[in-house]
């Protein structure tokens, strides 16, 4: 997990990764509600045994893929509900980037990032996981570079690539059958989002780009990472979350995060043994 509090002298230390879901159940049991960052767990099945505990133990539990509560997302899902760029046909995204190859896994990293746009561009369905290529760090066997193709329900289709050896653009398109929304860098935490049009032969008319734009909360000091401000949505709405007696929050509930998690978990299955993945 990494940090995107604001700069201290002395940085709170996070919990790495992999060691999140026994964090969480720790937490839990104690009757403690939990918001967990990304990825809560490696597995779809240990993400469910943290889900059931939250469950059995009528407590809160989000797990914080921070991109569902940015503004500009649910703007996103409305501009596709309107119908302005057609039916979604295709989702591209990546996002790569030289931190800590080796060390961490990539799809647990950036790659679920990836796999929850494709998800909520395609309305939330759940997809087959149709092909995967990667590469393993030759000590840790972790993996360092990972590209996807996802397969939807409606035929469509999503490609996602994510990397911990590398940089890319770290951007996002949605493709329709009238047009392109196109999320600039950086996609997973988005404050502005781009709309064509396309028209007549071969669809080699285009309109003018309509870009839409909201503005991250007004915050001061210094950040680790880009954006890193929006991370007041999230808080604000788990906030609201347990002043309301919620036990999920509606942005990125249970469902939405097993979904997600089996994405990662049917593209993990591809090096990982069946036992680190049952």
């Amino acid at each position: 997990m990494h940090m995107r509090a604001r700069l201290t002298a002395r940085p709170p230390t996070p919990t790495p990764t992999l060691a999140q879901v026994e964090d969480s159940l720790r937490c839990l049991e104690a009757g403690r509600a939990v918001l967990c960052e990304k990825s809560m767990a490696p597995s779809a099945a240990e993400a469910e045994r943290v889900l059931e505990c939250a469950r059995r133990q009528q407590l809160f539990f989000c797990h914080g893929v921070w991109s569902r509560f940015f503004p500009a997302m649910a703007d996103i899902r409305r501009v596709i509900d309107s119908g302005a760029i057609g039916e979604v046909r295709s989702v591209h995204c990546s996002f790569c980037q030289a931190d800590g190859a080796g060390a961490c896994s990539a799809t647990l990293e950036t790659g679920v990032y990836c796999a929850q746009f494709c998800l909520w561009a395609f309305g939330g369905a759940a997809p087959r996981v149709a092909g995967v290529t990667y590469a393993l760090h030759p000590e840790s066997q972790l993996d360092t570079h990972v590209s996807a193709l996802l397969q939807f329900p409606c035929g469509g289709v999503g490609t996602i690539e994510c990397s911990l050896e590398h940089a890319s653009p770290r951007e996002a398109t949605i493709c329709g059958t009238k047009g392109v929304l196109r999320v600039p860098y950086p996609f997973w935490c988005p404050t502005e989002f781009r709309v064509q049009t396309m028209s007549g032969p071969a669809s080699q008319q285009w309109s003018e780009p309509q870009t839409y734009r909201t503005a991250l909360p007004e915050m001061q000091g210094d950040f680790n990472f880009v954006n890193s401000q929006g991370l007041a949505y999230e808080a604000g709405e788990i906030t609201r979350c347990l002043r309301s007696g919620l036990l999920e929050a509606p942005a990125f509930d249970s469902e939405a995060c097993l979904r997600v998690m089996q994405v990662i978990t049917d593209i993990r299955a591809h090096w990982l043994p069946p036992a680190a993945v049952a």
